[in-house]
């Protein structure tokens, strides 16, 4: 190569530098790299709303436990999911009896039903049962259903369980096909994903985050930790 050639060489390779370089300055003031902010003020509007979520109700049949308690838990789940069948057959039980019947805990249950119409289905009967003052004996016999390999539900099921725990079947019935019901269904799916659920089962501990397969252990020392902040003697 002769020195003209050199020269040129290098001339176009510093030319090519510097419209990387250019390109590079426009991306950075046209904004681009700002994503990532963007989504961690995203994240950080959902964890705002974590926090702020209404509670429900004192004497809603869809929570446990003292409206005043220090701590809420919120759950959101589907059931047909597997998941939250061991949620509420294992982890759920030890936590009501250390902390929901000593007044340290509240536990609210939302609906997340996102695996068939039978889910959804499921869930306005168990709503169904909560006016006649059984929706968690529904919530457990739903759950139960999973141990036995039962996890599509029809009218004709939903029914025969109903009646099962002594419910009125015909105020049952009428229920089961109240709009109302399903509007509720929907709207717990709808505050859900605006809260950032997006699996089952998610729990919400005083708008903390927490999803998964997690052991008793990991929500009692959640618990344990917000209690410990708000000054609960154990």
């Amino acid at each position: 190569m002769t020195g003209t050639e050199t020269n040129r060489a290098g001339l176009g390779i510093g030319i090519a530098l510097a419209v990387v370089l250019l390109l590079g300055v426009i991306s950075f003031a046209s904004g681009k790299p700002a994503e990532p902010a963007a989504g961690a003020h995203a994240m950080s509007d959902a964890s705002k709303a974590r926090s702020e979520a209404a509670r429900r109700i004192p004497g809603d049949p869809l929570a446990l436990g003292d409206p005043a308690a220090p701590v809420v838990l919120v759950e959101f789940a589907d059931y047909k999911c597997p998941y939250c069948a061991v949620f509420a057959e294992r982890v759920a039980p030890p936590l009501i009896d250390q902390y929901v019947k000593t007044g340290k805990v509240r536990v609210e249950w939302r609906d997340f039903s996102f695996l068939g119409p039978d889910s959804t289905l499921a869930a306005v009967a168990a709503r169904a049962a909560g006016r006649q003052g059984k929706f968690w004996d529904f919530h457990d016999a739903l759950f139960a259903q999973h141990s036995e390999g039962t996890v599509v539900w029809s009218h004709a099921t939903l029914i025969g369980l109903a009646e099962q725990l002594g419910l009125d079947k015909a105020r049952f019935q009428r229920d089961l096909a109240d709009p109302a019901l399903s509007a509720q269904v929907d709207s717990d799916k709808a505050e859900g994903v605006r809260l950032g659920v997006n699996s089952t089962p998610t729990v919400l501990i005083n708008g903390k985050l927490m999803s998964g397969s997690l052991s008793v252990a990991e929500y009692q020392r959640a618990i344990e930790t917000l209690l410990a902040h708000a000054g609960t003697n154990r």
